[in-house]
């Protein structure tokens, strides 16, 4: 690198340094709300805001750009195994609630049964009844 380029680097970092020790200021406008900025307004009773400290809780930041993609690329997979999680599960509950329709029309359209020693029973108009109902709410827990 030329001596130019050089000086052109350092008068570059020279001119970015404040902005990133810039201070920031809160303060409270007459409607109540709560503002804040590098420069208060003139008469404003502001007051300067210190840089939130970290915490145990506070993830580090990383240390290279390595990390950084290494951390982006993980948050991307995670994602994409929440939304294909959740499209299983929309799709699973899509098909329990049409078998619960299904079931439902059925009992709704024909007299229903039940096999014993090999023959078939009808439901009486109260057990219909009361199948029918069972299944209404079938569809009521799987569609709602």
């Amino acid at each position: 690198m030329t001596t130019l380029a050089h000086g052109f680097v350092a008068l570059l970092l020279a001119l970015t340094a404040p902005a990133a020790l810039a201070q920031v200021f809160k303060w409270v406008d007459e409607n109540g709300r709560v503002h804040y900025g590098e420069k208060p307004p003139a008469g404003a009773k502001a007051s300067a805001v210190k840089p939130p400290a970290a915490t145990p809780n506070t993830p580090a930041m990383p240390q290279d750009l390595q990390s950084q993609e290494h951390e982006f690329r993980g948050r991307q997979i995670r994602k994409r195994e929440d939304e294909a999680r959740e499209a299983k599960d929309a799709a699973n509950r899509e098909a329990m609630c049409k078998y619960a329709r299904e079931r439902l029309a059925i009992a709704e359209r024909a007299s229903l049964y039940r096999m014993e020693k090999g023959e078939r029973v009808f439901y009486s108009d109260a057990e219909q009844k009361a199948e029918i109902e069972s299944r209404r709410a079938a569809v009521a827990r799987s569609c709602g």
